[in-house]
């Protein structure tokens, strides 16, 4: 029995990628534009974050639980107010939620925010490519072609 592939157009998808360390940031944004998308935006807070999705709308999240800067949002305040009365990010945003450890409590607010995806760190580049992948295959059906 052969196979069936689904191939996904990422052509114009952005990505916003908010990761507080350099390295980690710098490694979140290889794995995605390896995987085909265009290059991400990035940020290192939530303020940051902000500022740099006024001009352009990411299509999606890529979003570190643990924030740090002069704004004193963590991921999931940041998430929250996305979530609430963003007028910068739409509040259906899919998200990628990185974390540390994932306790009961992130767990509980991963739900409560409606998080499509939690992955702890460190995260393998090809962890993160297939769950990206499967995310926005089930959040833009109309951009997978499948194929033999």
């Amino acid at each position: 029995m052969e196979g069936v592939l689904a191939s996904f157009d990422y052509n114009g998808l952005l990505a916003l990628v908010v990761e507080p360390d350099e390295d980690n940031r710098t490694l979140l944004v290889r794995a995605l534009v390896d995987l085909g998308f265009p290059m991400p935006l990035v940020a290192h807070n939530a303020a940051a974050a902000l500022y740099a999705a006024e001009e352009i709308t990411p299509a999606f999240l890529v979003l570190d639980a643990r924030l740090d800067g002069p704004d004193g949002a963590d991921g999931f305040e940041f998430l929250q107010k996305i979530r609430e009365d963003s007028t910068t990010l739409p509040a259906d945003i899919p998200v990628v939620l990185l974390a540390g450890t994932v306790d009961d409590f992130a767990v509980g607010e991963a739900r409560r925010l409606g998080v499509d995806v939690v992955l702890t760190k460190p995260v393998p580049a090809k962890r993160l490519q297939n769950r990206v992948n499967a995310l926005l295959m089930k959040r833009f059906a109309d951009r997978v072609s499948w194929g033999k």
